[in-house]
């Protein structure tokens, strides 16, 4: 029994050794849900992240963005990413940090009258654009100018995009977040995106991290154990 341990932490380390050599084979590995062994995150990867349905929800943001000129090229998978995320966990709550022109807040509204969203955007031209787009929805969305006017709220999820002015740090999304909360960041493959991805994952209040590549999803559900995932 001693010997198979220690062959079986031999084994470990040896695989451990080489996917942080080639990241990139572990990362093609997980995408597709080999070595997952949490059924919630294989489910969120092959399900959620890499579904290849679309939504009637889609066509009418294209509508959209159409009638006001905006080219349907801007949509990102970014934006399709938000909608199902949205839509699998079933978030009402949504704070949007960086909201620009407000094309990732149809994606995150379009699911249900439900949902509540609070946008944050300091730059006066995104403003005027995203409100014009939210005059033409039957969507409960609200623009904010600081973090301050979420003070005492807690939200159901929390996207960032790290392109923009507005950076908050962990401690902030913590005290605006409850246990079942996620949160979405775009951005994140370098500068100061990169440096606020690599704390976030090693941080021991984040449960489980989904890194892809430029986009980084949190869970911080207690029940979860501890891990990040390359997809």
């Amino acid at each position: 029994m001693v010997s198979f341990n220690w062959l079986a932490r031999y084994v470990d380390y040896c695989e451990r050794w080489f996917y942080a050599r080639f990241p990139w084979l572990l990362r093609k590995r997980q995408s597709k849900g080999y070595g997952i062994h949490s059924p919630f995150a294989f489910d969120l990867i092959t399900n959620v992240i890499y579904s290849p349905h679309h939504f009637y929800a889609f066509f009418d943001i294209w509508e959209t963005l159409s009638q006001n000129d905006i080219s349907p090229e801007y949509i990102t998978r970014f934006n399709y990413l938000s909608f199902r995320l949205v839509h699998y966990l079933q978030a009402e709550n949504i704070l949007e940090i960086n909201s620009g022109i407000g094309i990732n807040s149809l994606f995150l509204t379009a699911l249900s009258s439900r949902i509540h969203c609070k946008c944050l955007e300091v730059e006066t031209e995104k403003i005027a654009v995203a409100g014009r787009l939210q005059e033409q929805t039957d969507r409960k969305w609200k623009m904010i100018s600081s973090l301050s006017d979420c003070e005492g709220e807690t939200y159901d999820a929390i996207f960032v995009d790290f392109q923009r002015s507005c950076i908050p740090d962990i401690q902030t999304l913590l005290e605006m977040s409850h246990s079942n909360t996620f949160w979405v960041f775009g951005a994140i493959k370098k500068g100061i995106g990169k440096q606020f991805w690599n704390k976030i994952v090693l941080d021991e209040r984040t449960r489980m991290t989904f890194d892809l590549k430029d986009t980084g999803i949190v869970f911080l559900r207690p029940d979860l154990s501890k891990a990040n995932y390359l997809v």
